[in-house]
């Protein structure tokens, strides 16, 4: 080993056996000795360390800490002799006034950084001092670092990833490890304490099976998702002391449940739940907002997203209204829906196009999880899903029988029920007639991008929003969409802005809120962010100018407004959901043959009718599962 020299030569050395039994000789005893080191090169030369690091063959200091050969060592700080650090300790004990050495944090993280520096590092020549040595003393040769030093800073190395959490044990406060471990005692004390439990007399009964049924004794079989209550959450002004309240929410439950039926069966074309639960947990961004709809997870979703077992009885009766006053052919109808015998209904629509009406009857049938293949409403589904497939035409058009403005508004509507039927149930005898639908929708539009009541014509917002919501729900089910198509779309909005971020009815006319709220929610499938500029300017200006209220109900705004709020979130949506829904519920009919519809209020709502004005409705309140939020990541247990 480079061997220390001492450069007082006139001081006496003391020597005595490490064997020895007689007591070490006192440190203030001991000559002044001043270390240097011995040149590989030969007498007269004296050896300088490097910079830390760079030569293994010489000790390694940093500060009061270095490393020689295969020890670790510092100086101690009462009598300042060599002692040994146990590095697995960060520790030492000085072997001549026993005292303690601990490291500081800092020291243990010097030591580290020491030893990754040096770990690996060949044996580098060492410069000549700029003084030679005393050619009297002797010569020690270099020694080549031993296979223990490098154990030792291997060792050093991997404890470096302990090191924060050794230093966040030893910084936890003696009152927490107490406690801890008094729990510790007192969970072992319970699990050894066995207490003998008297449960005093008591009755075996004997149950014997039988093969046969007995009157009154029918069996139902429960599935797993059947056992679990549907016990969707009561409004928030009810009182649960007061009994009428109570009652009325535990109606409005028993209603709601009907929407159960055919979902707490072993019916195989129902997808197994798990997966359900799965692909909603994994979903993002807009293909597949669908989800949701299963009746089986309808409670966690409704719960919350904001709805309730008021809002779902609504759904309920709304959906039984429209199944009455289905045409025999299967279709529906916004001008003679009250043609019906017994039908006392009144507010039948302006509007001529039986295709429209059917298609909108149908959103709402397929926002709750009904389609043509499993729910209570399978046949009327499928019955008018028959119609619309009968009547389209060789290029997709969907609008047969429909008059005036009502063409490209029908197709939209109808087009978007092909795609989400097909998408809830994987039925391929509709891919391709949805796919024929949304082709005549790509053919259909104006080369500035939008859409009016007829192929080709230069568009309005109005119509644009039901043909970009077909676009999207296409874009989910996997069909086939051109990106130029939306691109074309996106500068037909970008046409209808107001320089104050509002959106017109057609371009260089004033911006209103309800062509706001419906360009917003195109925005949104068409890629635009939610902190958007575009975004937060609109919505600001609906929560503080247009929220819902029964002096201006407008149900198609509330059909675009009730979904932007919802994927947009936040206070806004609680706002926004708190008095939409309050008004819905609080309007529907509930006696007579009108139970479960809405009056139009409005006269662009009165164009379209009783039948137009309860379908959209039923959407409105759907809106907790219809489709999941874009913006927020969302998860059933």
């Amino acid at each position: 080993m480079t061997g220390p020299t001492a450069h007082n030569d006139r001081a006496e050395m003391i020597a005595f056996s490490l064997q020895s039994k007689l007591p070490l000789p006192d440190v203030s005893e001991l000559p002044d000795v001043t270390l240097t080191y011995a040149a590989e090169e030969g007498p007269g030369e004296d050896i300088v360390p490097e910079t830390v690091g760079t030569n293994p063959n010489v000790p390694m200091r940093i500060g009061s800490i270095w490393l020689d050969g295969e020890s670790l060592m510092c100086s101690c700080p009462e009598c300042l002799a060599p002692v040994t650090i146990r590095h697995w300790l960060m520790v030492a004990d000085c072997w001549n006034c026993d005292t303690a050495v601990l490291l500081s944090a800092e020291q243990e993280l010097a030591v580290k950084s020491l030893m990754k520096r040096t770990a690996g590092e060949e044996p580098q020549v060492l410069r000549k001092a700029t003084t030679t040595r005393d050619s009297s003393l002797p010569f020690y040769p270099a020694a080549v670092p031993s296979e223990a030093a490098s154990r030792l800073r291997t060792m050093l190395v991997y404890e470096d990833k302990l090191h924060w959490t050794r230093r966040a044990i030893n910084q936890t406060p003696a009152w927490i490890i107490s406690l801890l471990a008094h729990i510790m005692v007192l969970i072992l004390l319970g699990l050894l304490y066995d207490v003998e439990s008297d449960d005093g007399e008591y009755i075996t009964l004997s149950v014997v099976v039988g093969d046969t049924d007995r009157e009154g004794g029918n069996v139902t079989n429960l599935t797993p998702e059947a056992e679990d209550n549907y016990d969707l959450p009561p409004p928030d002004n009810i009182d649960p002391n007061n009994p009428e309240e109570m009652e009325k929410v535990n109606q409005d439950r028993e209603v709601a449940e009907q929407l159960q039926q055919d979902f707490d069966t072993d019916n195989p074309n129902l997808p197994d739940i798990d997966s359900v639960k799965r692909r909603i947990n994994e979903a993002t961004g807009t293909n597949k907002t669908i989800l949701a709809r299963d009746p089986r997870v309808r409670k966690q979703v409704v719960a919350r997203e904001g709805g309730t077992s008021a809002t779902e009885a609504a759904v309920a009766r709304g959906l039984e209204w429209l199944a009455r006053h289905q045409e025999p052919g299967g279709y529906w109808s916004l001008h003679k829906f009250n043609t019906q015998a017994g039908c006392t209904c009144q507010d039948p629509g302006r509007a001529i196009t039986d295709a429209g009406a059917t298609s909108l009857a149908l959103l709402p049938f397929l926002g709750a999880g009904q389609t043509h293949i499993v729910g209570m409403y399978k046949d009327e589904v499928r019955s008018g899903l028959d119609y619309l497939l009968e009547n389209q035409a060789t290029d997709g058009d969907l609008s047969a029988g429909a008059r005036g403005n009502t063409r490209m508004y029908t197709h939209g509507q109808a087009a978007i029920v092909l795609c989400e039927a097909y998408m809830m149930s994987g039925d391929q005898r509709l891919k391709q007639p949805a796919q024929n639908a949304i082709t005549f929708i790509i053919a259909s539009q104006h080369q500035q991008g939008g859409w009016r009541y007829n192929p080709g014509q230069a568009g309005d917002t109005s119509v644009v929003g039901w043909q970009i919501m077909a676009l999207q729900s296409a874009r989910a089910a996997g069909l086939q969409v051109p990106n130029s198509v939306v691109q074309k779309a996106n500068q037909f909005l970008n046409s209808v802005q107001a320089p104050n971020q509002l959106y017109a009815y057609q371009p260089r006319v004033s911006p209103t809120h309800v062509m706001t709220a419906e360009a917003i929610l195109c925005r949104y499938y068409l890629g635009h962010g939610r902190n958007a500029s575009t975004i937060d300017t609109g919505i600001n200006y609906l929560i503080d100018n247009h929220l819902p209220n029964q002096g201006g109900m407008n149900i198609y705004y509330l059909y675009y407004g009730t979904q932007v709020m919802h994927h947009y979130g936040g206070p806004e949506w609680g706002l926004w959901n708190e008095q939409m829904r309050e008004l819905l519920v609080g309007t529907q009919h509930t006696d007579g043959h009108r139970r479960g519809s809405w009056t139009p209020k409005e006269n662009h709502d009165r164009q379209g009718g009783r039948l137009y004005a309860t379908a959209m409705a039923v959407c409105c309140l759907e809106v907790y599962y219809r489709h999941l939020p874009i913006f927020r990541k969302f998860e059933v247990k």
